[in-house]
């Protein structure tokens, strides 16, 4: 264990930041936060134990009691309820021979319940060593039980229990057409920074997080801050129950929402920005680093864009806490302490992550002033109403009148509500 946690603080650069990351992988080889794994890392990443067991205890994917090898998570969104998972969790508990929220004698595994997995659409869903299964029912149940008990590595259970389909069901505005890559960068450039800022205001975008703030009016507060050093910060910790958008465009639109955060960079002047995914998108992780790899080869990432921005974005797992939706909850998580909102004024655009000033929008926000940025104010503008413009992509699923609007996504125009 020793020279674990010491390889582990080594690759994080002994980041007390970088904690949730570090605790991640902790869990997933021991099943647990084991007291003997804090008392060695507390001194690596020079903070106190009592910090990190503080961490431990906030958040609901670590846990200080062991669980089993397999760690099954189910659901108990009101969409999973509605397709039948109170009495699927019943035969899966019977059929593992585990008590819901217990560990089978033998330690091979443990049964709880978990909050909305984002996989709303395609339920009743749940988690295995935090990996999405979807569209669970006995038959598929009986199977993953013969895994289990043959301990058959997940790397070589069927691909379709853990197949996560985007359901788009009406594109609109902005799902109808992308933007080739750079595209909305260039368009910037060429146009001038401080214009593009003035069609992202032309075009009355506000924040597809809920708060619904103005857009141009957050990113110029942060660009007018005395500090320099800035961040961006892409909200991806979508949980409110029945919601699934931002997760169909991070696996389909990936490029368009780290070219809406670039943007971003270049207008407020930050190098450094994050994606702050909810933990249960786990299963998306390998494909955005493959994306983020493919920025930089386009030179459209890293050092010397378009031969004016040096901007990076680095990934970070959140670890199953509700509360991180909120922007200053997720910057403290992002510090890599409990999800805890701050007290408010200062505002995250004077002094947000490590006290900086940081912009945080949502995913889809960023995806749409990638969009503006091509297209213009005016483009976006054009629908919806006056004091709510452009279109809005909304998840649909769960007890829904008519089959043909379950288990959908789709896009409106935005409406006074």
């Amino acid at each position: 264990m020793q020279q674990f946690i010491q390889n582990l603080a080594e690759k994080n650069q002994y980041q007390a930041t970088h904690l949730l990351e570090i605790l991640r992988e902790i869990q997933s080889r021991y099943h647990h936060i084991p007291a003997d794994a804090i008392e060695l890392l507390a001194p690596l990443l020079k903070i106190q134990r009592t910090q990190i067991i503080s961490v431990v205890e906030f958040y609901s994917f670590f846990t200080d009691s062991p669980r089993g090898q397999y760690e099954l998570l189910i659901s108990d969104s009101i969409t999973d309820h509605m397709l039948g998972k109170q009495p699927l969790m019943a035969y899966i508990a019977d059929k593992l021979q585990v008590s819901i929220g217990g560990v089978r004698g033998d330690g091979l595994v443990s049964l709880d319940n978990t909050s909305c997995s984002g996989m709303c659409d395609q339920g009743p869903a749940g988690l295995v060593n935090g990996h999405a299964l979807t569209r669970l029912d006995p038959p598929r149940i009986d199977a993953i039980a013969e895994l289990i008990n043959q301990q058959i590595p997940l790397a070589d259970w069927p691909a379709e229990f853990f197949q996560v389909d985007d359901n788009i069901y009406k594109p609109g505005l902005l799902l109808s057409q992308g933007i080739v890559h750079g595209e909305g960068l260039k368009k910037a450039v060429a146009r001038g920074l401080k214009a593009t800022l003035q069609e992202i205001d032309q075009s009355g975008l506000r924040g597809r997080g809920g708060a619904g703030f103005k857009t141009a009016m957050k990113w110029q507060f942060c660009s007018e801050e005395a500090e320099t050093e800035r961040y961006v910060v892409c909200n991806a910790d979508e949980g409110e129950p029945g919601t699934f958008k931002d997760r169909v465009l991070l696996n389909s639109y990936a490029h368009q929402v780290f070219e809406g955060m670039t943007l971003c960079a270049a207008i407020i002047g930050a190098k450094q920005g994050f994606l702050y995914l909810r933990g249960e998108y786990l299963h998306l992780v390998d494909k955005l680093q493959s994306v983020l790899d493919e920025r930089r080869q386009f030179g459209l990432l890293g050092n010397n864009i378009l031969d004016r921005l040096d901007f990076d974005i680095e990934i970070r797992l959140g670890a199953g806490a509700y509360i991180c939706g909120e922007e200053s909850a997720l910057i403290e998580s992002l510090e890599g302490k409990p999800g805890i909102p701050r007290n408010r004024p200062p505002y995250p655009v004077s002094q947000g992550y490590l006290g900086k000033p940081t912009v945080v929008n949502n995913v889809e926000t960023f995806y749409a002033a990638a969009a503006i940025a091509v297209n213009g104010g005016d483009w976006f503008a054009s629908v919806g109403t006056a004091k709510s413009k452009g279109s809005k992509i909304l998840s649909i699923c769960g007890d829904c009148a008519g089959r043909v609007f379950t288990n959908i996504r789709s896009e409106r125009r935005c409406k006074k509500s």
